[in-house]
């Protein structure tokens, strides 16, 4: 068991959880899906943004404040949203599947 501890532990530091593993947030640089949304570009396997706005993979419809760019939503640079588990942590509203700041 001491073993299978250490083994998470090693793979938290690594980061080589599964990404189901983690909660999706709105973030300056996405995973690429396909073609790149507006005002980001290609970098390797991921998509950066060239002009601070954030964005987020497309769940359903974007969720307020955020516009839909190819298969992301897209916000300002001061927004803030993370894929809906349940119910939104606090200082978060629902909108859509999304918990938004």
């Amino acid at each position: 068991m001491k073993y299978r501890i250490l083994t998470l532990a090693a793979a938290l530091t690594v980061g080589t959880m599964p990404q189901a593993a983690m909660a999706q947030s709105s973030s300056t640089e996405v995973p690429k899906n396909g073609s790149c949304p507006t005002g980001f570009k290609s970098s390797g396997s991921s998509c950066v943004s060239t002009n601070g706005d954030v964005a987020i993979v497309k769940v359903g419809s974007c969720p307020s404040g955020f516009k839909s760019s190819q298969k992301y939503c897209v916000g300002d640079s001061g927004d803030y949203a993370e894929v809906r588990n349940g119910s939104c942590p606090s200082g978060l509203k629902t909108s859509m599947k999304y918990c938004i700041k």
